[in-house]
């Protein structure tokens, strides 16, 4: 479940006209997430995201993410992560972020703070029992947290791409900022609750580490129309396979 919260929140909101262009429209969108062994999906938890206008910052937005294992699951393996950004309404770029993980034995916390002053971002990590460690990142042009890189992928335009086509983008994770790119690979038919769906699909490059072996083994798909909604989300992890589908949508999809 830990795998479908990056997915969702890293790259489902690509691409196109942005929700801000749209009047009076505040997203809430809540995934069923899924764990494949062998031959069986189950049903492990869920995701929601939601967006509004940010109450710390001027011009600003929030961006909240929380994902959570179902009860059934909880005894398998008990997953609370919650996950906040703070960005500019316009540029999306950020001015804090927070991640707060309780993934079954790992209770982690991140907290960011965007520093344009100094060019520098303000590090404040907590692993809860173990150590508190405050720290600096040298800040590199155009660096997006796990949630605002999402919303700023809205303002692209994938009909200027050809399928195979690398789009950079540039992102913190976990006090690592990383030079990653999205690929292109063409539009496709999904089926969704209210029927087939013309959907763009691409493919995040992705950062190996304890989950995934890296590469491009995950394939998003957003609906090809105005508000760019993440319809499915399905990668490859070391174990299994991970998915989730759109369940339920609070927006004119």
């Amino acid at each position: 479940m830990r795998i479908i919260i990056l997915i969702l929140v890293l790259f489902v909101s690509l691409p196109a006209v942005s929700q801000r262009k749209v009047p009076n429209v505040i997203e809430k969108l809540t995934y069923r997430g899924y764990y494949n062994w062998g031959f069986i999906w189950i049903n492990a938890g869920a995701v929601e995201m939601s967006v509004k206008p940010s109450e710390k910052y001027p011009n600003a937005e929030e961006v909240f993410a929380v994902g959570y294992s179902n009860p059934s699951w909880d005894w398998v393996f008990k997953l609370r992560d919650t996950l906040i950004s703070h960005h500019d309404s316009v540029t999306y770029m950020p001015y804090e972020f927070s991640r707060k993980a309780h993934e079954g034995n790992y209770h982690k916390t991140f907290d960011y703070v965007w520093d344009y002053d100094s060019n520098r971002i303000l590090s404040d990590v907590h692993k809860i029992g173990k150590y508190k460690r405050k720290d600096t990142i040298a800040l590199q042009p155009d660096t997006y947290n796990m949630l605002s890189v999402a919303w700023k992928a809205r303002e692209l335009d994938f009909d200027k791409y050809k399928k195979g086509d690398m789009i950079p983008i540039r992102i913190l994770l976990d006090d690592k900022i990383y030079d990653l790119y999205i690929r292109y690979l063409g539009l496709e038919k999904v089926k969704t609750d209210s029927g087939r769906r013309q959907c763009y699909v691409f493919s995040p490059l992705l950062v190996a580490g304890d989950v995934f072996k890296g590469g491009e083994n995950m394939k998003v798909w957003v609906s090809n129309d105005e508000y760019r909604i993440p319809v499915m989300v399905e990668a490859k992890i070391l174990v299994g396979s991970v998915k989730g589908i759109l369940d339920e949508v609070n927006s004119k999809f």
